[in-house]
């Protein structure tokens, strides 16, 4: 009898529940500002994924997407934003090529998938 009472104040619960409220869609300002965040720091942490993988192209720019993501969800958790408009924001500064506050040009390109040379 207990779990039947504990099941059924669980299942009213989760009916009458809302969800919580969705953040508003990025502007202009702040994708730009979610762009700069991300790229730059391109250049350091391909570097730093190149010394994770040093002879295997492919997982060194996997390593490279997840430090990438990492670094968008870091931005969008403190400005407040859905993880999925900052993603767009990175795809959108790449294909439009927005100044990204490094030296050196942005890579949109991903190396083929081969054997790793190590195993």
């Amino acid at each position: 009898m207990p779990f039947a009472l504990v099941c059924a104040i669980g299942l009213g619960r989760a009916l009458i529940a809302s969800a919580p409220p969705q953040p508003p869609p990025l502007d202009e300002a702040q994708e730009h500002d979610a762009f700069r965040f991300v790229a730059s720091d391109e250049v350091a942490e391909r570097r730093e994924a190149a010394k994770t993988f040093p002879t295997d192209l492919w997982s060194r720019d996997d390593d490279f997407h997840q430090r990438e993501a990492t670094r968008t969800r870091d931005w969008a958790r403190a400005h407040h934003a859905r993880i999925e408009d900052a993603l767009s924001a990175i795809d959108e500064g790449l294909r439009e090529r927005w100044p990204s506050g490094s030296s050196a040009p942005l890579v949109a390109t991903v190396p083929p998938c081969r054997p790793r040379a190590i195993y």
